[in-house]
């Protein structure tokens, strides 16, 4: 059999350019940039924990700024309010702001894996934060005094909203708890965050009451395998205790008050010494016009 031959072939032409293979151009392109991440909040061990340890976990860099200066803070947060809600914690995530836990955990959780698998185990997930959240509220007062954030009336504050608060919703974190695997977190999938939401608020209330927690075992045994995770180690190492943060904003309390008794005794002082000068300028005008 003959070998075919094209018609370029026989009269010694080159291949016409139609005919060839064209090369195909290779366009570099640039990898996606990673995430930049800064989480803003008020003194470590509220509720921006929960984010941070999805940081820690997932081992995803971001700088954190925690303001543990009540002045500072009601200043930094009357500032964001001119432009959005002020509602601490805020992620700034690659030039955008989202504010309040819920939502920057939830994104987060999205975003690395632990948001439960499955539309089920995420709604679940999503009520167990809810009610870490209703908690949050009912035990902040009481929190803040025990911080030294500012001064309360310790008794009236836990009698009437911290302890029926944690014995409310504890009793509810447990009826989720129980419900789960008996050696995991609160889904069969694995760890997810709301088991770090809860065994954050766990930790809170057992340094402040440990005695309001006794009957929430399911919980506890939660809270323990969190923090006994390999993948948090150095960062719970590295973070303050809850004693030095409770010692840091007292210090800054005490130095606040200190400067407004200061400040306020000044300004006794100012307001003395123009009346004083308000007087002695009377009696001169006055003397002066009997003169006249």
């Amino acid at each position: 059999m003959e070998p075919m031959l094209f018609p370029w072939m026989l009269n010694g032409r080159k291949r016409p350019v139609s005919m060839e293979i064209a090369e195909v151009s290779t366009i570099k392109k640039s990898k996606p940039s990673k995430p930049q991440f800064k989480l803003i909040s008020f003194c470590q061990r509220d509720l921006a924990e929960m984010c941070r340890l999805i940081f820690a976990y997932s081992k995803i860099p971001y700088e954190d700024i925690t303001i543990y200066d009540i002045k500072q803070f009601l200043k930094f947060k009357e500032e964001n309010e001119k432009v959005g809600p002020g509602d601490f914690p805020m992620l700034e995530w690659n030039g955008k702001m989202i504010h309040g836990s819920d939502a920057i955990g939830r994104m987060l959780a999205k975003m690395y894996g632990l948001a439960g698998a499955g539309i089920y185990e995420q709604a679940q997930a999503d009520t167990i934060i809810g009610i870490i959240s209703n908690l949050n509220h009912a035990i902040i007062e009481y929190t803040k005094g025990a911080f030294g954030v500012y001064s309360i009336d310790k008794e009236k504050v836990y009698t009437e909203t911290f302890e029926p608060g944690v014995k409310k919703y504890f009793a509810m974190l447990e009826k989720f708890a129980s419900q789960g695997p008996q050696d995991g977190f609160f889904f069969s999938s694995g760890v997810t965050y709301a088991d770090f939401a809860a065994a954050n608020m766990f930790q809170l209330v057992a340094i402040l009451h440990p005695e309001l927690l006794t009957e929430y075992k399911n919980v506890k045994s939660i809270s323990q395998r969190v923090f006994a995770l390999p993948q948090l180690q150095k960062y719970l190492n590295s973070r303050p205790s809850l004693q030095e943060i409770m010692e840091k904003t007292r210090v800054l309390k005490n130095s606040h008050d200190e400067k407004r008794k200061i400040c306020s005794k000044k300004s006794k002082e100012a307001k003395v010494c123009m009346l004083q000068q308000m007087s002695l300028s009377l009696s001169h005008f006055v003397k002066g016009t009997q003169h006249e």
